[in-house]
């Protein structure tokens, strides 16, 4: 444990200040969290004296109607409330999951989500990466764990088609193993359209990953895990012995806040508002940054792609930082930190004076 190193992303959030204009986190834009609705649920929440008081390690049984209702509306997936344990935060549950289980072998994609790398180093996990379902055939074994995010990936922002999610669950059920698929942005789609989960057809060894930190905000640290009912027994009884359960108050808020408001309209909003942004930055990169290779993504927070100027995307980072720029090198998101010519950037919460201004500055250190 003396050789534990903390997130770059967080290094870099800690260092960050308001002169600096950042690319880094992926930070929803707090412009469009709904405060006023969450104001009006909390005076209705603080009014009920159980907010402060402990609850169901499994979560608010309210809340987990709703998000098991989710499931069945929207993701087409037959979900119980049974079959939802809330987290403190979607983070939490890489710590649960895997604390849950005895397998030591993890496999993830490459690259791969900072966060998720991690949770699994901290536990001395022995991680592959694979590219291709070629190699993740040859990789498995019975009871491995296989981390994705099917959805609009962190970093890469990769949405994996029907028919590869159908293939992805093939090698599932062919390798029997346990799959852990995080759902962070699923939601998050330009076009409003909601992809089935690759869990749906791999029911019985799977964990779906959601969160409301990217639909309505990160502070109230809330997320969940979608499991069978076996798999949340067990789950549970680490959940208990981290933190007895989340937070019963921000349980209530968010519960109060989705019994009086439509959240799928809040997030069409959202989705609405950062595609203009993706769109700008992509223009921004095009005109001043013709270096800088990628494609325009379809949903989430980030474009990815690589620069054909530069070996090394770290060194670029830490040049830019010392000029007030802040983006993250692609060498983060591989577990054994190879050296890479990617990045990856945030459009979600800076403006387009800000973007533009640093997408600029970026340009001349590219050229020096």
């Amino acid at each position: 444990m003396n050789n534990l190193k903390r997130s770059y992303i967080r290094e870099i959030l800690d260092a960050i200040d308001e002169n600096t204009i950042s690319f880094a986190g992926g930070l929803p834009n707090e412009d469009l969290f709904p405060s006023k609705q969450l104001k009006k649920a909390s005076k209705k929440v603080f009014k009920n004296k159980n907010s402060l008081q402990y609850s169901k390690s499994q979560g608010v049984d309210s809340l987990r109607e709703k998000i098991a209702s989710f499931y069945t509306k929207y993701y087409d997936f037959e979900t119980s409330k049974d079959e939802i344990l809330i987290t403190t935060g979607s983070q939490q549950a890489f710590d649960i999951i895997l604390k849950s289980l005895d397998a030591k072998n993890l496999v993830v994609e490459s690259p791969s989500y900072i966060g998720a790398l991690s949770a699994f180093k901290i536990l001395k996990t022995n991680i592959q990466e694979f590219k291709t379902f070629e190699q993740l055939q040859n990789i498995l074994k019975k009871d491995d764990i296989v981390y994705s995010v099917s959805d609009y990936q962190n970093p890469s922002t990769n949405t994996y088609t029907k028919k590869q999610r159908e293939e992805f669950a093939n090698i599932l059920h062919k390798k029997d193993v346990y799959f852990i698929e995080d759902a962070a942005y699923s939601l998050l789609s330009f076009d409003g359209k909601i992809r089935k989960p690759i869990s749906r057809l791999y029911k019985d060894k799977s964990y779906h990953l959601g969160t409301f930190s990217k639909i309505v905000a990160p502070g109230l640290r809330v997320g969940w895990i979608r499991a069978n009912k076996e798999l949340i027994e067990k789950i549970l009884a680490v959940k208990e012995s981290l933190d007895l359960h989340t937070s019963t108050f921000n349980q209530m808020l968010i519960d109060t806040y989705l019994d009086e408001n439509d959240v799928f309209k809040h997030i069409k909003k959202n989705a609405k508002n950062y595609k203009k942004r993706m769109n700008f930055m992509a223009d921004c990169m095009e005109k001043y940054l013709p270096n800088f290779e990628f494609k325009r993504p379809k949903g989430g927070m980030f474009i990815y792609g690589r620069f054909n100027n530069i070996d090394d995307s770290m060194n670029l980072a830490k040049e830019a930082l010392k000029e007030n720029v802040a983006f993250v090198p692609a060498e983060v998101f591989y577990f054994d930190n190879q050296k890479s010519n990617e990045a990856r950037f945030n459009f979600t919460n800076c403006d387009f004076k800000k973007t533009k201004k640093g997408i600029k500055l970026l340009s001349e250190l590219t050229k020096r």
